[in-house]
C-alpha cells in the first residue's frame, strides 16, 4: 500500500502485481465513519487477484485527511452530501490526470461511499459504476424517515443520535480492540480488519497510551441526517438522459438491513440498464466480512461488464 496526500485528502494506492497489463483502475469511497484503511486487507487481495489498480481516499473530516468538515468550517448551509460529491469528483480527476491513459476506470464505494459515485455520474458519466450497499431503506422505515424530514427533525435519526453517543477514547490500542471486536458492527470482522480500522480511525494520544477518534461525530451523524426524504429523490438529481445511459451495479446483501434487497425492481424504473448482484446470507458490512466472496462478485461482473 502506498499512502499520499493529495489536495489534502489522505489517499490509498494499492498498485496491479503486473502493472504493465493492468487494464482496470477502481476509485473507491469509504462507507460513512469507516475510513478507507478499514478495506486495506480486501483491497491487498483485490489489487492482486484482479490485476488491478485499486485507488480509496479518507472523505473530508474523517481519517487522516486534512480537509476539516463543513460543522467546523461553520458552511452548514452547503449540503454535506453534495460537498462530499463534489470533492468526490475533483479527486477522481486529479488522480485520473496522474496515471496512465489507457485504464479504464471504474467508480466504486461502499454505502455511502456507494452513493458518492452513483451522484458523482452527473458528470462522470462515462465510468462503470460499481456500487456496494448503498442505502436504499427499506418501506417501513422509510415511511418514519419520511415524516421525520417533513417535520424538520432530522437530527433525531436514530443512527445519527446512535452516533452521536459513540466511544471517542479508549484508553489504549488493546483496550480498543478487545471492546469493539464485541460490538454489533465488528463481530464478524477478522482481527486484521479492526486493527485497520483502528490504525485510521484513531489516534494515540501517548505512545502505548490514550487513543482518539480522529473525526467529530456530530459530523458522521450529519451523513445519516442528510439522508434523502427518500432514494428516489436522490435519483431525480440525476438528468434522465444519463440515468437511462449509464449502468449502474448494485452488490446488494440478502440480510442487509440498508440496502433493501426488494428494492431491485423500482431501483430499475430510475435506471433502466441496472444490474443487481445479491450476495446470499450478505449483511450490509458483507465488503469487510466475506472479502473472498465480494472479490469474485466483482471479478465476475468485471470481466463481464
Amino acid at each position: 500500500m502506498l499512502q499520499m496526500n493529495v489536495d489534502g485528502f489522505e489517499v490509498y494506492e494499492f498498485p496491479a502485481p503486473n502493472e504493465s497489463s493492468t487494464k482496470n483502475a477502481l476509485f473507491f469511497a469509504h462507507a460513512n465513519g469507516i475510513p478507507a484503511q478499514t478495506y486495506k486487507s480486501l483491497f491487498e487481495k483485490m489489487a492482486q487477484q484482479l490485476n488491478c489498480l485499486i485507488i480509496s481516499y479518507d472523505m473530508r473530516g474523517m481519517g487522516r485527511s486534512q480537509i476539516p468538515d463543513l460543522i467546523s468550517e461553520n458552511l452548514n448551509n452547503t449540503g454535506a452530501w453534495e460537498q462530499l460529491t463534489k470533492d468526490h469528483i475533483q479527486l477522481f480527476l486529479k488522480i485520473k490526470s496522474l496515471k496512465s491513459e489507457k485504464l479504464n476506470w471504474i467508480l466504486a464505494g461502499h454505502s455511502l461511499g456507494a452513493w458518492l459515485s452513483l451522484l458523482a455520474s452527473k458528470e462522470l458519466h462515462n465510468y462503470k459504476l460499481f456500487l456496494l450497499e448503498p442505502p436504499i431503506l427499506a418501506p417501513k422505515i422509510i415511511l418514519q424517515w419520511t415524516i421525520i424530514a417533513l417535520l424538520k427533525k432530522r437530527h433525531l435519526s436514530p443512527r445519527g443520535q446512535r452516533v452521536k453517543r459513540r466511544k471517542t477514547q479508549f484508553p489504549s490500542l488493546k483496550i480498543a480492540f478487545n471492546e469493539l471486536k464485541k460490538s454489533s458492527l465488528m463481530k464478524h470482522w477478522d482481527d486484521e480488519v479492526i486493527s485497520d480500522y483502528i490504525e485510521g480511525s484513531f489516534q494515540e494520544q501517548t505512545p502505548g497510551g490514550q487513543i482518539t477518534l480522529r473525526h467529530d461525530p456530530a459530523w458522521e451523524a450529519l451523513m445519516f441526517e442528510e439522508y434523502p426524504i427518500g432514494a428516489w429523490w436522490a435519483f431525480l438529481k440525476i438528468p434522465f438522459q444519463i440515468r437511462t445511459k449509464i449502468q449502474p451495479l448494485f452488490f446488494v446483501g440478502s440480510k442487509s438491513d440498508t440496502c433493501n434487497p426488494n428494492a431491485k425492481f423500482w431501483v430499475s424504473c430510475f435506471f433502466p440498464k441496472l444490474k443487481w448482484i445479491e450476495l446470499p446470507d450478505g449483511t450490509h458490512m458483507f465488503p469487510l466480512e466475506r472479502q473472498m466472496e465480494t472479490i469474485s462478485l466483482i471479478k465476475s461482473n468485471l470481466l463481464d461488464s
